[in-house]
């Protein structure tokens, strides 16, 4: 498939850019067992890439009334506090990347599910926000993803038409929401592959940032 021409670059942030859902999904685990329940991975690919108060919500309707979420709430915060506070891993080729894109000019945002406060501090302890002029989180939209909202706000703070906008993502809901938009989604999968009803909104499909790189090289 030719690729698509573009004018700006939206950005997932876990996932996509750092390499934080693995440490989510072993503390939501962690946590969830303690109460003597089992957060399967079946469950956790239904709350890849949406707002946590939906994940929240999900989570207390699978398991019923005998779950205390305020207590696993804060029991998985805690310990995912304690092992991002000094170290946010960077996904491999998310660097080189956001280097040759600001080098040329391109105008970078970031479309997250996460709160502004993780997202500022995530993004800075990875050394990675003054790539982006504009962070969207789910604290400035009404819908969080799969809706298209995040992806739109994006775009609009770029001042660029969604249409003209690449959209990196690793979830389905991401994918969803970045159609959704009217985005270019190129889909980066991390923890779990696509559907193939999602694989046909994605205009490419990944294995990592490396690859989109060299894709994207020749545009830049």
């Amino acid at each position: 498939m030719a690729l698509a021409s573009f004018d700006a670059v939206l950005f997932d942030m876990d996932g996509t850019l750092i390499d934080t859902e693995s440490a989510y999904l072993e503390e939501w685990v962690r946590a969830a067992d303690l109460q003597g329940f089992e957060l399967t991975q079946d469950l956790w690919h239904q709350m890849l890439g949406r707002p946590t108060i939906d994940c929240h919500r999900l989570v207390q309707d699978t398991f019923g009334t005998g779950f205390n979420l305020d207590v696993f709430a804060a029991e998985y915060r805690a310990r995912l506090n304690e092992r991002l506070q000094e170290h946010v891993p960077v996904m491999p080729g998310v660097l080189d990347l956001l280097h040759d894109l600001t080098a040329n000019g391109t105008p970078l945002a970031v479309a997250t599910s996460a709160t502004r406060k993780s997202a500022e501090a995530y993004l800075s302890t990875a050394g990675l926000r003054d790539f982006f002029s504009h962070v969207i989180t789910r604290d400035d939209v009404d819908q969080g993803k799969p809706h298209p909202e995040p992806f739109q706000k994006a775009a609009a703070a770029l001042s660029v038409a969604p249409e003209r906008c690449m959209a990196m993502e690793d979830t389905e809901a991401g994918i969803c929401s970045a159609h959704g938009a009217g985005a270019i989604p190129i889909m980066i999968p991390s923890l779990k592959q696509p559907a193939d009803e999602i694989a046909e909104l994605c205009h490419l499909i990944c294995n990592d940032m490396r690859e989109v790189h060299k894709l994207l090289r020749p545009a830049l």
